[in-house]
């Protein structure tokens, strides 16, 4: 090999390191695929041919939402293991960067091939894609007009005309009869809300001189969850259980057509993906107040970050499901049940599969300071 060529390969290196160029590749396939129609046809073949053993395109439309929660599961997993960190709380320690500080740090984490940024790019880019997929191929009038043969897989069964079973049909609890316990049942509840909130106030103010003092260990990471606006939210929701109590239910079928809009499978589908985000936002933050305490980081810094922190969660929950209301409420609503589906099994996920990565993370951890601990005895 050339000295010339030596020189380019090592320059080409020096600025795109090899996880960057890989990560680069992934990125652009990603988009390649959409525009030319492989991602296409890749979610089309999925769904019809889960209509091949169902027969009913509502049922199809449910299980592509259980597929693509299936593909995002290796994202989920890396991701967890990437936010089992402090670095919030150490932020906040040596002080904001500004803007400035910040890019600089974002070409830097780019140029030296940063996996952890490069992992949160890829990731970005395979969900941005998978669900633009999803929407364009519901937005494809394959119900009324035939789909090109050449738009799925070889091995996929062609469907029959006319699509079979398009309405979807989810069952759903019914109050149908409730009673109002009365204006005084309310002040009484929202008394007993106040007095619980000043008795966690105190005891964060006791367990904080207590700390100050030597006296106790910091534990105030568990009670300041529990901020003003959760006492706000807990006032509005007991006014209204109290004043519309429910005596008995009745099981009913929300239906409807998947080949056209539905706006109240839509507003449904963007409250779900509020509460999802707010969901998986909050247990993180708790997981992240402990991890601080446990290093020692001071007491007030954690109640600061974790308002922050809860703040930021408040915000993309917001955000997003208002996006989802604007952005989905032309599209049939196959492409909301399809991400209602996702969303419903999602919401499990912190207490099934996060967990269980948290629990081997936290083993392998152990194992790992036992050796270390071991190796220094030695």
């Amino acid at each position: 090999m050339s000295d010339t060529k030596l020189v380019k390969k090592n320059s080409i290196r020096r600025f795109l390191p090899l996880q960057s160029m890989v990560a680069g590749v992934i990125v652009i396939f990603l988009i390649y695929a959409f525009f030319s129609g492989l991602s296409f046809q890749f979610y089309a073949s999925a769904l019809f041919l889960f209509y091949s053993f169902t027969n009913k395109m509502w049922i199809s439309v449910v299980c592509l939402g259980i597929f693509q929660t299936a593909l995002m599961v290796p994202f989920r997993i890396i991701r967890i293991i990437k936010s089992n960190n402090i670095k919030e709380f150490q932020s906040q320690i040596g002080g904001l960067k500004s803007e400035r500080e910040m890019t600089s740090s974002i070409k830097e984490n780019v140029s030296k091939g940063n996996l952890t940024f490069l992992f949160y790019l890829v990731d970005f880019v395979v969900q941005l894609v998978s669900f633009m997929t999803i929407g364009r191929l519901f937005l494809t009038d394959f119900y009324s007009f035939k789909i090109d043969p050449a738009r799925l897989y070889s091995f996929v069964p062609y469907p029959d005309y006319p699509i079979q079973e398009t309405f979807f049909k989810i069952p759903y609890p019914i109050v149908t009869k409730t009673v109002d316990l009365g204006l005084k049942a309310v002040l009484i509840s929202w008394l007993v809300l106040v007095i619980i909130q000043v008795v966690i106030f105190s005891l964060k103010k006791f367990y904080r001189n207590a700390v100050k003092s030597g006296e106790a260990k910091p534990i105030s990471s568990q009670i300041s969850k529990y901020a003003s606006g959760y006492l706000v939210i807990a006032m509005i929701i007991s006014a209204v259980v109290i004043r519309n109590f429910p005596l008995s239910f009745e099981l009913g079928i929300f239906s409807g057509d998947v080949s056209i809009p539905n706006p109240r499978l839509n507003s449904i589908t963007a409250i779900v993906t509020f509460i999802t985000i707010l969901w998986f936002g909050i247990p993180k933050n708790i997981r992240k107040a402990k991890m601080a305490e446990k290093a020692g980081i001071p007491t007030h810094i954690i109640e600061k970050t974790q308002k922050l922190m809860f703040k930021e969660s408040l915000k993309n929950a917001s955000i997003l499901g208002l996006g989802a209301y604007l952005i989905t409420n032309q599209i049939p609503s196959a492409f909301e049940l399809s991400i209602f589906t996702l969303e419903i099994i999602s919401l499990s996920s912190p207490l099934t599969l996060d967990k269980i990565i948290l629990s081997a993370t936290t083993k392998k951890t152990v194992i790992e300071e036992e050796k270390e601990n071991k190796n220094d005895e030695g």
